[in-house]
């Protein structure tokens, strides 16, 4: 009889325990449950800023771009360039990407050397600008009487040129990644850079 009784009320403590546990568990699921989605709402608002800063410095980055492609390859808007705007273009990117370049990965800022390589010659001499790849001569013409002859200086040596072709390979290698990068949809394998003019030497 003893026995019965014990056995009952070890149930009836059984019952009591998980009835009284149940609404613990309950609110330590929902804290975690809570817990992670705000981890979550967290991540996903730190990748939200960081793709508007990286779409800022897009903004910021890509016309620059655009114009050094237009220069190195004779389209677009080249001629309207000088050889010095040219040159201190350089600077005002290199600006841009190693300050952002926490932002992106570095692939990107792989991609960006590679591209500015292909367009600059750099490590001329203490003080020195950077020399641009690139002909001359062919820019001379289409200048004309308001050819500077002090820009002579802003070119590197005519065994140093890039090839245009290379020069755009670049910068599609380079603005895929970037549209990578972004991660908002960008139609990567929509990258226009222009024809290279088949008569440049």
């Amino acid at each position: 009889m003893y026995f019965l009784a014990f056995q009952w009320n070890s149930l009836e403590v059984a019952k009591l325990l998980v009835s009284s546990l149940t609404p613990i568990l309950v609110i330590a699921i929902g804290l975690i449950i809570n817990r992670n989605l705000k981890r979550l709402e967290f991540l996903q608002w730190k990748n939200q800023r960081v793709i508007e800063k990286r779409l800022s410095v897009f903004d910021e980055l890509a016309p620059s771009l655009n114009d050094l492609l237009c220069y190195f390859t004779y389209v677009g808007c080249w001629k309207e360039l000088k050889p010095v705007e040219v040159v201190k273009l350089k600077r005002q990117i290199d600006r841009i990407v190693h300050v952002n370049a926490p932002l992106f990965s570095p692939d990107f800022v792989s991609n960006y050397n590679n591209f500015i390589n292909q367009c600059y010659s750099m490590y001329s001499g203490w003080g020195q600008d950077a020399k641009l790849r690139t002909l001359s001569q062919r820019r001379r013409e289409a200048t004309g009487a308001n050819w500077d002859d002090n820009w002579n200086q802003c070119f590197s040596d005519i065994n140093d040129c890039s090839d245009p072709a290379t020069v755009k390979s670049s910068y599609i290698a380079l603005m895929t990644c970037l549209s990578k990068e972004l991660g908002v949809g960008l139609n990567e394998g929509n990258i226009t850079s222009g024809h290279i003019p088949a008569n440049l030497k």
